[in-house]
């Protein structure tokens, strides 16, 4: 029951955010937004969805890297069936794709379920560091415009939210009431505390942190590089082609694609699938800083973000057949 009200509630994030997209749209832009995927050159959108193919594809290959130190050496395929299938699952509730694929590489594969989920928080983290840099780099070359979309769908809203927080005097007092219930707690169970992570919980964190460190034992160090370049290569390029599907689109740079990705990342974060965050994000910096029109705007948005999630949908629910069957006949070979 928690779980089908976790999914309505981000199901319903989204449909708020898809509205908030499309209140201000008159009969005339949606019209012109018909005519704009009427016209699309969807070759280019097909060449972005095999981008994103190889973008997994290169995730799974990295993903396989991690785990050989541990003493793991899982099949191509069920890495990257394990990969698509907790994309999926993302789809449904946030981080369920992280335990999900973790499982089955657990079911499929006998890797620990502690040991592969560290390897994916090391990959999270790993993520987070290149979407920064890129970020940062991204800033030095077009710092006007970024610097405003930086503040506008970050700091701002940051800031507007905690100022807002903070002037309201019962929060205060119960979060500091709060901590202090939690300090007193911890120092008076600290002993009952102190027996129950010697325990079970120390073989869970112990198989974490094996999984943490292990982007410093990886066995391929130079491909570990190469896979995460290309990952993020990928990314790019699957926003970069998808501007030449469209005319008034087609004249952007790679650099409009970088900050598409970048800030379309928060969409993705927000809601499970980026669900109307992701249109709502590349609609507003399209249209109010790259100056394109709206109905092209939306048209791209949307013909973006169907794409990733037409493909996501395809091979994830064919990768959990696959993963089924294709282990079935390994085992009856043996």
């Amino acid at each position: 029951m928690l779980n089908i009200l976790k999914f309505l509630l981000f199901l319903g994030l989204g449909v708020a955010l898809i509205w908030l997209a499309l209140r201000n749209t008159t009969d005339e832009e949606f019209t012109n937004i018909k005519i704009s995927l009427a016209n699309a050159n969807y070759f280019w959108i097909f060449l972005s969805i095999i981008l994103s193919g190889l973008s997994h594809l290169f995730r799974a290959l990295r993903w396989k890297i991690l785990l050989n130190p541990l003493g793991y050496n899982p099949k191509t395929s069920n890495t990257f069936f394990s990969v698509m299938v907790g994309y999926l699952a993302n789809f449904a509730l946030p981080r369920l794709g992280e335990i999900s694929r973790c499982g089955l590489m657990t079911k499929y594969e006998k890797v620990p379920f502690t040991t592969g989920f560290g390897t994916v928080i090391s990959e999270r983290a790993l993520d987070v560091v290149c979407l920064i840099l890129i970020f940062f780099a991204a800033l030095g070359i077009e710092f006007n415009r970024i610097s405003g979309i930086a503040n506008d769908l970050i700091f701002n809203t940051v800031a507007e939210k905690f100022h807002a927080l903070m002037q309201k005097q019962m929060f205060v007092i119960v979060a500091s009431l709060t901590l202090l219930i939690i300090a007193v707690a911890f120092y008076y169970f600290r002993k009952k505390i102190q027996t129950l992570v010697s325990g079970k919980v120390m073989g869970f964190i112990r198989g974490l942190w094996s999984g943490l460190v292990s982007i410093k034992n990886v066995n391929q160090p130079v491909w570990f590089v190469i896979h995460t370049i290309l990952i993020w290569i990928m990314y790019i390029l699957q926003v970069y082609v998808c501007f030449f599907a469209f005319e008034g689109t087609n004249q952007l740079s790679v650099m409009v694609a970088i900050v598409i990705v970048v800030f379309g990342s928060l969409g993705v974060i927000a809601v499970p699938g980026g669900t109307g965050a992701y249109q709502l994000i590349v609609i507003q910096i399209l249209t109010t800083v790259y100056l394109i029109g709206k109905p092209v705007a939306f048209a791209f948005a949307w013909a973006v973000w169907t794409s990733q999630f037409v493909l996501i949908m395809s091979l994830g629910l064919l990768s959990l057949i696959l993963l089924a069957v294709l282990n079935k006949e390994s085992k009856q070979n043996i």
